[in-house]
């Protein structure tokens, strides 16, 4: 396996150089190449494709794609690229490493294995509220107790912390960045204590590698059975705020969770060049984040306008490479999405239905929970987001993939006409949906989740 230290001399120092349009050109001529070469092809109706084959081809394709481009280092303008051989080390590599990994502390210790697609095992649920504005301070703290209180909950996902901090703004690589991070996980880890389950995993998204620096701390911070996120810039990029927070987790020892967004109509082309480029991201996972035994991945699609997860052929392109790489990769996959509605509606509940379904049937967890793509006010979310597709993705867990499909066909059907700005209900903020002195959530929100779940019982599937 290639070590890190070799993997950063590259991206300073050896790799090629080239201008970034001339990388992005690269990415969608060889993936409109490979897709013709390998057959890979969307069909609308079948978001939920079972072709094993496709899933292999799919597979294949994207080791070629990350073969012949590699990972653009935004910051020395180089690219990193291994061969053939270092690859195929890796993977042998990985699939010798164990099952699982364990994450979380003491009475909420658990296993994060690596799922098969259709796999009884129930998935695991690292849930949180995707928020970019959330309030400082108190009003932070009853947001995640409201989500720790869910016994479906395995792991807490946080982040970014509150954009203001001491009631002033804060910029990414600044004193006040550190500040934020480490009053950020503070929080959460009183809101831990507060619900008496202190030992929940933590999976940090503080965007600088300051702001995740700053959050480990055995006691009061990131532990070591705590993770760290790493994106990939779309598609398939790297800058030195990644590769710092891969370099110090591996000298402080904790996870790590890679994760990566493929832009449909973005550089790699349509839903097929995107599932390609979704894949290829995992060998970027692998090889530069050093994910191997270390960690887990989360992959998505998405569409440029509206930026979200939960269209038809976002779905696919998420399904689609999920399958290749639990087939193939030995990876510890998951993922969770973007909504077009917003909380406390009965679209939203249906489009996180659509998020829980598709992944669970796969072989995936659920890992950084949901969110409105676009928020419209601060705290926007709660802690039933989280719950409710953890239930649907542990339901949806042994059902094959045709019947998912059908009921992923029926569940669009919903919404599917409702994802643009103008016609997606913008949803309500925390203090709207829960009672903020007992975090309990208001009645008129219960009933809709209820009214959903029975529907989704009544096309068969079984609830925990």
């Amino acid at each position: 396996m290639v070590s890190f230290w070799e993997v950063a001399d590259r991206a300073i120092n050896t790799g090629p150089l080239m201008k970034m349009k001339d990388f992005d050109l690269k990415i969608f001529k060889v993936a409109s190449q490979l897709v013709k070469q390998y057959g890979v092809k969307y069909d609308p109706k079948v978001p939920i494709p079972s072709d094993d084959a496709l899933a292999d081809r799919l597979f294949e394709a994207g080791l070629k794609l990350y073969l012949e481009v590699g990972t653009y280092c935004i910051d020395t303008e180089r690219v990193i690229r291994f061969s053939e051989e270092e690859i195929r080390e890796a993977l042998v590599d990985l699939k010798r490493a164990p099952d699982g990994i364990d994450i979380g502390e003491g009475v909420e210790k658990r296993r994060l294995f690596k799922r098969d697609i259709g796999d009884p095992r129930k998935p695991l649920v690292i849930g949180g509220v995707v928020e970019s504005n959330p309030t400082e301070g108190r009003d932070f703290v009853q947001m995640y107790k409201s989500i720790a209180q869910e016994r479906v909950i395995d792991g807490i996902y946080y982040g970014p912390a509150p954009k203001s901090i001491e009631g002033r703004k804060w910029l990414l690589g600044s004193p006040l960045d550190c500040h934020a991070a480490k009053s950020a996980v503070g929080w959460v880890r009183e809101a831990l204590r507060a619900v008496g389950r202190p030992g929940l995993h933590l999976l940090d998204a503080c965007p600088s590698a300051l702001g995740s620096i700053s959050a480990c701390d055995e006691e009061k911070g990131l532990r070591k059975t705590d993770a760290i996120s790493i994106p990939t810039i779309s598609e398939l990029k790297v800058n030195f705020e990644s590769l710092n927070k891969v370099a110090y987790s591996l000298h402080y020892g904790c996870l790590r969770n890679p994760f990566w967004t493929a832009i449909i109509g973005g550089f790699a082309g349509g839903p097929e060049g995107a599932a390609l480029v979704s894949v290829a991201s995992a060998f970027n996972a692998i090889m530069v984040y050093q994910v191997a035994g270390s960690g887990y991945v989360c992959n998505a699609g998405l569409l440029q306008n509206p930026a979200v997860n939960t269209a038809r052929s976002t779905l696919w392109v998420r399904n689609v490479s999920m399958q290749a790489l639990t087939r193939n990769s030995g990876l510890i996959c998951g993922g969770g999405g973007l909504t077009a509605a917003g909380p406390g509606t009965e679209q939203s509940l249906w489009e996180i239905a659509a998020l829980g379904v598709h992944i669970g049937c796969v072989g995936g967890h659920i890992f950084h929970g949901n969110r409105k793509a676009v928020l419209v006010k601060p705290n926007q979310g709660t802690g039933m987001e989280p719950r409710w597709e953890g239930e649907t993705a542990r339901a949806a867990a042994s059902i094959s993939r045709q019947d998912a499909n059908e009921l992923i066909n029926f569940i669009l059907t919903k919404y599917e006409d409702h994802l643009t700005p103008d016609k997606a209900p913008p949803g309500y903020s925390f203090n709207e949906l829960y009672d903020q002195e007992t975090v309990r959530v208001k009645s008129g929100y219960f009933d809709l989740y209820s009214k959903v779940r029975k529907e989704l019982e009544a096309r068969g599937l079984k609830f925990d």
